[in-house]
């Protein structure tokens, strides 16, 4: 089975995660390819799709939002399941809950307008302390952020085996006319 593994990146965090994606799901699966979206000229080739994306301000990056709206078509001819990578572990801790919460809600209902999903997961990636302006930086740290590395390998492995699961065992089409059990 072709798989392709599409992401946006802004900085390199979200790249490395979905490297790892593609690696672990390629132990199963075989043939994956891991791109930019911006290098995807079509999806037709690959019989499922994995795509990430960076969140800033609250969304996905330009181009991963183009990607979807683009292949919206032929994506919805195939199974897809997308992933987020943002910051919600560096918030200060009586946030991260509610704010992952209201990441992984928010995200889900926008990126499922241009595309079924077959799931969505939100991830904490890298957050530097250089990517704020200094006053914020004191602020953020006071109030209990964190900055650095918070991605949970472990979180993104269980996800990938999951996804991984079901390329390999795909649900039995319902006959037409027939409502599920």
């Amino acid at each position: 089975m072709a798989v392709l593994v599409a992401y946006a990146s802004a900085l390199g965090s979200t790249r490395e995660i979905a490297q790892h994606i593609a690696s672990r799901i390629a132990v199963e699966m075989g043939k994956v390819e891991c791109r930019s979206v911006e290098d995807i000229g079509s999806v037709s080739s690959y019989e499922a799709v994995v795509v990430g994306s960076a969140i800033h301000n609250q969304a996905w990056l330009p181009p991963a939002a183009a990607f979807l709206a683009r292949h919206a078509p032929e994506l919805a001819k195939r199974p897809v399941w997308a992933f987020s990578v943002g910051m919600s572990d560096a918030l200060p801790k009586p946030f991260r809950k509610r704010g992952a919460a209201i990441q992984q809600a928010r995200l889900t209902g926008v990126l499922a307008k241009d595309v079924p999903l077959r799931g969505h997961k939100l991830f904490s990636g890298v957050y530097e302390a250089g990517q704020m302006p200094a006053p914020l930086r004191v602020l953020f740290r006071l109030t209990g952020g964190q900055f650095g590395d918070l991605r949970d390998w472990a979180a993104v492995d269980a996800w990938t085996d999951e996804v991984t699961a079901q390329l390999a065992n795909p649900a039995p089409s319902a006959p037409a006319g027939s409502a599920p059990a």
